[in-house]
């Protein structure tokens, strides 16, 4: 199945939050990312910001991990540390409804003569706050579906259930160049595996440049990576979720890091993006039970 789009020349759109969910498919399978413009209030951003600093405060080295560069401080077990993290951005129904169009997996078999059509829906594979400092390097440019193992197959045009990641973006202050900036590739979510061709670094490269309040959605096999942090002070604050696909194994493992009796709190959205619903036809049960009944 695909989109039967013919699509425009890749470009990193701009688009208002109350706009038609369309919109941001459109932009999602033309391109690979987009800015949701009014995404979330000053307000919320300094509660998440309130619920993480203390754990950016601790005094131990920054990690190294992946592509952070031991310069990088970071919150992880994010959305257990902040309600408002967790609440209002992860479950937010905009976010959620991209999840569950790019990441949802239908599928028929067949009971002998017997069809079945299932749905195996989306999980949150990560959820971190990571906080750029003096001295941070710009990233290399690359894929974070990489951690998937997943393959691509270049094409013209988006084909449904292609991605196994989409990736959302909040920062806590305006986005710029100077401070770092996430560096994309609009349109390269439709190339294959081969090396890709980035000039001499900068060719295709667009910086996500956005206002506190804005957001930020990817999909996994867009390249990107973080800009150079050019200022001597201050810092720059992101809350970052990944949601993946129902049948893959998630980043984070949730079931270690969110505790049972935190998640009977949370959101009945949040619950089953960690895994607390039984995938159809039987994937996560316990018991041979979906596992809900161990949250009443």
């Amino acid at each position: 199945m695909t989109s039967g789009r013919k699509p425009r020349d890749p470009v990193l759109r701009r688009i208002p939050y109350d706009s038609p969910r369309s919109a941001f498919i459109e932009a999602l399978e033309n391109n690979g990312c987009v800015i949701v413009q009014n995404f979330t209030t000053q307000e919320a951003l300094a509660e998440a910001k309130k619920d993480v600093q203390p754990y950016l405060d601790v005094e131990e080295p920054a990690s190294s991990v992946g592509a952070l560069q031991g310069s990088t401080k970071t919150c992880t077990r994010l959305i257990g540390r902040s309600a408002t993290v967790r609440e209002k951005f992860l479950a937010d129904e905009l976010y959620q409804d991209m999840v569950e169009h790019f990441l949802a997996i239908e599928s028929t078999c067949y009971y002998g003569a017997n069809a079945t059509t299932t749905t195996c829906h989306p999980l949150l594979s990560v959820s971190i706050t990571v906080d750029m400092r003096p001295g941070t390097l710009a990233q290399q440019l690359h894929r974070d579906d990489k951690n998937h193992h997943a393959r691509h197959t270049a094409v013209p045009y988006y084909q449904r259930n292609r991605d196994v990641l989409l990736g959302l973006f909040v920062p806590d202050c305006a986005t710029r160049r100077e401070n770092g900036a996430t560096r994309v590739v609009p349109g390269s979510h439709l190339w294959g595996d081969a090396k890709p061709d980035f000039g001499d670094g900068s060719k295709g490269v667009v910086d996500v440049e956005m206002e506190a309040g804005d957001a930020f959605l990817m999909l996994g096999s867009l390249y990107h990576g973080g800009g150079q942090f050019m200022l001597e002070e201050g810092s720059r604050m992101m809350h970052i979720m990944f949601c993946c696909a129902g049948n893959m194994r998630q980043e984070e493992i949730s079931f270690l890091s969110y505790p049972v009796e935190e998640v009977k709190e949370y959101s009945k959205v949040v619950q089953d993006r960690l895994g607390w619903t039984q995938s159809e036809p039987n994937l996560g049960w316990v018991d041979l039970k979906s596992p809900e009944f161990m949250l009443q």
